[in-house]
């Protein structure tokens, strides 16, 4: 299983919910990346979610998850935690963005240190004057 996620400059993924910033470039990266895949998703995170069609979102929550069906951990923080030993692969959107979040991701090279790790680079959208 890969797993994917977005952190910004101060190393948050998350403010109550959701994401402290939007980045189009990294939304179609997400979309791109995961598109027609098996997505596992914790509870919370599950909630926050929009509408993302064309993918099978499994809750982390059923009893009997085989997750050898899972294409892509999507979160959040506990999931990715919980099934670090699982992930070959780790795919970090970084965000130029100095928000201040609540939820911070986890020292991943601790949980899994041969996991192999894919960096991709993304601005915040600017807002319109």
């Amino acid at each position: 299983m890969k797993a994917i996620l977005a952190v910004n400059n101060l190393g948050f993924i998350g403010l109550k919910g959701g994401l402290p910033w939007r980045s189009s470039e990294d939304f179609k990266h997400f979309k791109r990346m995961t598109l027609g895949k098996r997505l596992l998703v914790g509870h919370n995170t599950f909630h926050t979610l929009p509408h993302l069609g064309d993918r099978v979102v499994v809750l982390d929550e059923r009893p009997t998850l085989e997750v050898n069906d899972i294409d892509w951990c999507i979160g959040g923080k506990k999931t990715y935690k919980k099934y670090a030993h699982l992930i070959t692969e780790l795919h970090i959107s970084h965000i130029n963005d100095n928000s201040l979040g609540d939820t911070t991701f986890p020292v991943f090279s601790k949980l899994n240190p041969s996991c192999v790790i894919f960096n991709y680079y993304f601005k915040v959208n600017t807002p319109k004057s």
